[in-house]
């Protein structure tokens, strides 16, 4: 059996087949997240879309990291290394991440965080999504994939890019395909090296087909002109 080298990669090696949402997808995958019931789960199904970040980082989130005056949510990044190449103990790497009002303003909602924040309510350092059992704890990394799999399966998203992680990689060909610098992606989403982040140029499909027709629409304009 062929084994292949567990890297980054935006199409399945053996498949060829994409392993990242488009924007068709994304689009129903936040309509299924809205029906769901319960508030919590549905708001972090819009904060997986919304913003690119690990399913282990999301879960970690506090109050105290939703920026309401930048519109924004601090993550720490997880997968930066933590040691020097002196063997150094790395202090922790957050990043910002630019979100719609729409999403603070519901977690604000939610949580009441601007009300926590005036009074520097102690609450603030508590994960937003905990266990039942001890608010204190966060809500497990296994029960975060099956909340974004069971919305994946409700609004009939299927193949190898029904997974949570497809939407980090989603989330990062929407930026491309908007226009977003490398570098400023690279920052975004939490990668050590840009070369990581150069993935996303190689968007295919659907939306790449798009792009190309806009150009060729512009180039046909002023060549008439």
């Amino acid at each position: 059996m062929t084994k292949y080298e567990n890297e980054m990669r935006l199409f399945d090696p053996k498949l060829g087949q994409r392993l990242y949402v488009d924007a068709q997808e994304r689009e129903r995958f936040l309509k299924a997240a809205n029906k769901l019931e319960n508030r919590q789960h549905r708001l972090f199904c819009h904060v997986i879309h919304w913003t690119g970040a690990r399913i282990s980082e999301a879960l970690e989130l506090t109050g105290q990291r939703i920026d309401f005056d930048r519109q924004a949510i601090i993550f720490r990044t997880l997968k930066k290394r933590k040691l020097t190449q002196k063997g150094e103990i790395k202090g922790p790497v957050f990043r910002e991440v630019p979100v719609p009002p729409e999403l603070t303003n519901f977690l604000d909602l939610l949580y009441d965080l601007r009300n926590l924040k005036k009074s520097n309510d102690p609450s603030l350092s508590l994960p937003l999504w905990s266990q039942k059992n001890d608010p204190k704890l966060s809500m497990s990394r296994s029960t975060g994939w099956r909340i974004v799999k069971r919305v994946l399966d409700s609004a009939g998203i299927e193949g190898t890019q029904a997974t949570p992680k497809s939407f980090r990689h989603g989330f990062g060909v929407a930026m491309v395909m908007g226009g977003m610098d490398i570098y400023t992606l690279q920052h975004i989403m939490g990668h050590e090296r840009p070369e990581t982040t150069a993935i996303y140029l190689q968007v295919k499909g659907q939306e790449a087909h798009d792009m190309q027709m806009q150009y060729w629409n512009r180039a046909n304009k002023n060549w008439k002109e």
